[in-house]
């Protein structure tokens, strides 16, 4: 994984930072304080400047790295006009997000030494948003211990939402492995449900326990909590989630450099 530590940090901050906004429109300014999107507009802002950065220290383009830039700026710039605001507006918020997942595909393309599709973009936006929408449900159940009087419902929809994307990445992980085949390093040509069970794939099986099956069965335990309103109890089991899953994730990027397999 070390060889390609800077690519996938640069691909993981990216796209983190591009999904993230999105998933404001889960908590509407009206139900929720300031002080929440401040922080995850600042968060994003931090996160999405360190992919920018690690992307122009691996020399990939200037053109490119410039489009990063100006997605930046316009994330800066939306995140200052709405600091102190007690009107937000969402779909103006989700205009840094767009130029966000549009330099995400163009980065995708220039680090990821194989050829990619439109399926592939996908399937990176969807892994993108998982790591994202953990932590968004996590940093959400921790406000409630600040804001008592937040309705269950916020949490609720994050975690139903998380477990939608759980649930898409695991069918595709599934149809991959009847599906796909791969090329190990000594040129054996063999089916992904047999290269699981060689020395080089034994971690891309540590990537779906961690990366899906633990946080799927972890949101079981999540959605019990929740039904009782124990949003405390849920926020400690989401942090284990967020560890399961950036675990999982940082094992599926390394199997996508080294054998362009897009889980």
């Amino acid at each position: 994984m070390s060889a390609y530590l800077a690519e996938i940090l640069a691909l993981t901050f990216t796209g983190f930072a591009a999904v993230y906004p999105l998933l404001l429109w889960l908590t509407p300014r009206t139900l929720i304080d300031g002080g929440f999107y401040r922080f995850n507009q600042g968060m994003v802002s931090i996160v999405g400047t360190l992919g920018v950065l690690f992307f122009y220290l691996l020399n990939a383009g200037q053109a490119h790295w410039i489009k990063g830039l100006i997605w930046i700026v316009v994330q800066l710039f939306v995140t200052a006009i709405y600091w102190n605001s007690k009107r937000i507006n969402n779909f103006v918020i989700s205009i840094p997000s767009i130029l966000g997942i549009l330099f995400l595909a163009i980065m995708s393309v220039a680090l990821i030494p194989y050829n990619i599709n439109i399926i592939n973009h996908l399937i990176i936006l969807i892994g993108h948003t998982v790591l994202a929408a953990v932590f968004f449900a996590m940093i959400l159940g921790h406000w409630y211990l600040n804001v008592v009087q937040l309705p269950i419902r916020l949490l609720r929809n994050s975690v139903i939402l998380l477990w939608i994307l759980l649930g898409i990445r695991a069918i595709w992980n599934c149809y991959a492995l009847l599906i796909f085949e791969v090329e190990d390093s000594y040129g054996i040509v063999q089916s992904l449900g047999s290269f699981l069970w060689t020395y080089e794939g034994f971690l891309l099986s540590v990537a779906i326990f961690f990366g899906v099956l633990i946080p799927f069965v972890l949101n079981g335990f999540i959605w019990r909590t929740i039904l009782i309103q124990s949003t405390q109890s849920a926020t400690g089991l989401l942090y284990v989630s967020v560890v399961a899953v950036i675990f999982g994730d940082l094992f599926y990027k390394n199997y996508t450099f080294q054998f362009g397999l897009i889980l």
